[in-house]
């Protein structure tokens, strides 16, 4: 078996932009993955890093030495080396379309591979049910209805702002105006009253404050039962985020723009994270953050992988927290298709198989999902082939 064609997908879905590759070999065996770049800017540089990588090191390849392919991508893409997201999302997109081929193969679920599922539902916590919200009232409404559905657990934006083009609009030269902090206080406290205590509330603040101004905040909603502040300064600034550990007793979550194992053994030394977030869409895959969960366990760490991409990921990140003996909660968009722009990217999403606030763990071969090849064909990007 070798690889023959790789296509890249660019699909507007929502709000995002899900990059997306699909490996397809000489007997036609197909598998897919997702680049987690689907939003802020840098999609196409994603899509064309991912063409750029096919060529030189995956077409004409064997598919299933997945990890030698890695390893060859990573060691002479040169830029890769202390890369940032567009180099690791590409990788991370190849290298989960890989695991897909080798599971159809040989009739097994990625999980399998990695040790099989520890779980067989996964928790998950809510994230987009407060579009269209600005008050505390507003938040309150939406969070009280979000739990009548069943889910357990929501994430908020406290500090950003409705916009009409970037749907959340968070804080820019490191402040905002002090309205804005007593807003995010309010809409923590309403939230709670509203929903009660027995549901997690978790708070990401888009590492968009000073020190000081963090702390303002973080020591006004501690009384609030926070599960965690994600990304509570800019995730690259671990000095900072450490005096921000020291001066709260909310717990600490960050990785969204960490990548590789590399990346996040600075965080593991820092000593100022409680809880990690790799998404394995831009961290270097499944079996990367497999390898960064490992490192979290021996911290005594848990992982709530992080994703904000489209359907596939989520499918994605499934296999990997079935596996995970730390594994906390898993990071959900409830309402993806009444999104403006939705395109139906997989046949049977878990988005519709929500139960009580959890997910499934998918149980086909590979990663046990299959395109929505009308949906999905008139996006086709790029298409690179052997010779």
């Amino acid at each position: 078996m070798r690889v023959k064609d790789v296509r890249i997908y660019i699909i507007p879905c929502g709000n995002r932009r899900p990059v997306m590759v699909e490996i397809i070999t000489d007997d036609g065996t197909s598998g897919i993955g997702e680049a987690g770049i689907g939003y802020g800017v840098g999609g196409e540089a994603a899509a064309a890093m991912i063409a750029e990588m096919a060529q030189r090191f995956v077409l004409g390849r064997d598919p299933f030495r997945i990890e030698e392919i890695w390893n060859d991508i990573y060691d002479h893409s040169f830029w890769t080396k202390g890369g940032g997201p567009i180099g690791f999302a590409a990788l991370s997109a190849i290298e989960q379309a890989l695991w897909d081929i080798k599971g159809k193969a040989f009739g097994l679920a990625v999980h399998d591979f990695l040790g099989g599922r520890m779980w067989d539902r996964l928790p998950v916590y809510a994230n987009g049910w407060w579009m269209g919200c600005s008050s505390g009232a507003d938040y309150a409404r939406a969070g009280e209805a979000t739990v009548a559905r069943g889910y357990k657990a929501l994430k908020l934006y406290p500090l950003g702002m409705p916009d009409p083009l970037i749907v959340v609009r968070h804080p820019t030269r490191r402040r905002v105006d002090h309205e804005v902090k007593v807003i995010a206080v309010e809409r923590v406290r309403e939230l709670r009253k509203a929903i009660g205590p027995d549901i997690a509330i978790m708070l990401d603040l888009g590492g968009g404050l000073t020190t000081d101004e963090t702390l303002w905040v973080a020591r006004r909603i501690e009384e609030y039962d926070v599960q965690f502040i994600e990304e509570p300064a800019d995730p690259f600034n671990l000095e900072a985020i450490a005096k921000i550990a020291a001066g709260t007793t909310i717990p600490i979550a960050l990785g969204e723009r960490h990548y590789t194992r590399y990346g996040f053994q600075k965080v593991f030394a820092s000593g100022a994270v409680d809880i990690i977030q790799p998404d394995i869409g831009n961290t270097g895959g499944i079996f990367e953050a497999k390898k960064i969960a490992a490192m979290a366990e021996v911290h005594n760490i848990r992982v709530a992988p992080h994703n904000y991409g489209g359907p596939l990921a989520t499918v994605v990140a499934a296999q990997l927290d079935a596996t995970l003996p730390n594994f906390m909660i898993q990071e959900f968009f409830p309402d993806f298709a009444k999104e403006k722009n939705y395109t139906p990217i997989l046949l049977d999403p878990l988005e519709d198989h929500v139960e009580n606030g959890t997910i499934p763990v998918p149980e086909g071969p590979g990663l046990g999902v299959s395109l929505n090849r009308a949906a999905v064909d008139p996006y086709l990007w790029r298409e690179c082939r052997s010779p």
